[in-house]
């Protein structure tokens, strides 16, 4: 008797140390150079330029979310069902993004689905087990580049008024007008055509909207109406911070605020200095939420803009995200999923993630201060694995 019990302390210690080396594991990350080889990520623009880290004070730098809170919420189970809904409306067996994943439709909806029933914690030690990590990043960086992106609201008039004097236009029909820069429209050559939608204060904001695709309109008895991208006139895109370095209007800070302040303060370059971005977008009014490019709600913190080439929709991204507080300062990181809804012009190459915020100041806030680069990966699940919590 006294030789059984210590042949079954020894199995359990055994078994207890084969247990903490498993836990303690790598997680199961696909080999870079395996996927660099396969040329799948030899097609970023981005370099080592391209990738900064925000300034944190050392007492924050190492901040974690405690793991328990770290589960599916809400907001994202409705994420993760729209995704389902999505790639229902495609063949399951059509092959997608084929420079990057290269994976069918019916692997991302198991993933999906597994997801739904993962009640485990969102980390790359836990997923693993489950799901492979494909890294999101290219030859030169083992890391992402972060951005955020929100959506502006402006005030708005249906009629123009001497203080409602800026126009907010919908695409002509005509690809001459439609194609014509800035500096024309805002000379007004589309102007008294019928193409008008709202009339605006804000020009300043307005060019904000313009630069994020989308906005609400605010309007003066406190109806809102969403506004979304009715195309550009394909112009290039230009950035006015660096024409306002060049001209020695602003030093050093060219945040937002610092342009916006500059430009309220000299009205009379305002038009000459926006007219630096010749690229102009049209807008049209839409009913209910404001929808990407995918067709899929937005879900604040969670939805996010990515080159479709190599990441598709209905994928889902396990990304290592800021935590900025609400007076704008980065606090660290969490393990968050991720919902690729959306596409950006200035969004290409593999190691691009481009996060939404939400609406309004707040949300601008926060979106100005995700960046950075960052670890992330797409999720797809393993074949001949099941969930050891939820299918017994």
């Amino acid at each position: 008797m006294k030789r059984q019990n210590a042949v079954k302390v020894v199995f359990v210690l055994m078994a207890s140390l084969v247990t903490t080396a498993a836990i303690n594991a790598k997680p199961n990350i696909l080999n870079e150079q395996l996927i660099a080889s396969l040329d799948r990520y030899s097609h970023s623009p981005f370099d080592a330029n391209d990738y900064s880290m925000p300034d944190m004070d050392d007492e924050y730098s190492t901040i974690r979310i405690p793991e328990k809170s770290l589960s599916i919420t809400k907001d994202l189970r409705t994420g993760l069902h729209q995704a389902v809904r999505y790639l229902k409306t495609k063949k399951p067996n059509d092959v997608v993004a084929k420079k990057g994943l290269n994976l069918p439709n019916r692997v991302l909806t198991n993933t999906l689905h597994s997801l739904l029933l993962w009640d485990g914690a969102i980390a790359p030690d836990a997923l693993q087990y489950e799901f492979n990590l494909v890294p999101l990043a290219n030859n030169n960086q083992s890391v992402s580049k972060f951005t955020g992106y929100y959506t502006p609201i402006i005030k708005a008039s249906h009629k123009k008024s001497t203080e409602f004097s800026y126009p907010i236009y919908r695409s002509p029909m005509s690809g001459k007008l439609r194609l014509l820069n800035r500096r024309a429209i805002n000379k007004g050559a589309l102007a008294n055509k019928g193409f008008e939608i709202a009339w605006t204060n804000d020009p300043v904001g307005y060019f904000y909207m313009q630069v994020q695709g989308s906005g609400i309109l605010q309007y003066q008895n406190g109806h809102r109406v969403s506004l979304t991208f009715d195309g550009s006139n394909e112009k290039r895109f230009g950035k006015i911070s660096q024409y306002m370095a060049k001209k020695g209007y602003l030093k050093g800070n060219l945040g937002r605020e610092a342009i916006q302040n500059w430009l309220y303060s000299n009205p009379s370059q305002l038009e000459h200095v926006l007219n630096q971005n010749p690229r102009y977008i049209y807008f049209k009014k839409t009913h209910g939420e404001l929808r990407t490019a995918s067709g899929i709600p937005l879900v604040t913190g969670h939805s996010i803009a990515v080159d479709t080439n190599y990441t598709p929709f209905g994928s889902v991204v396990l990304a290592e995200v800021p935590i900025i507080n609400s007076k704008g300062q980065t606090l660290g990181t969490e393990w968050k999923l991720l919902l690729p809804k959306d596409r950006g012009s200035d969004i290409t190459g593999p190691a691009r993630i481009d996060i939404y915020t939400g609406q309004g100041e707040s949300a601008r806030l926060t979106a100005n201060h995700m960046t950075g680069n960052h670890r992330a990966y797409v999720l797809v699940k393993r074949e001949n694995t099941k969930l050891s919590k939820n299918d017994r």
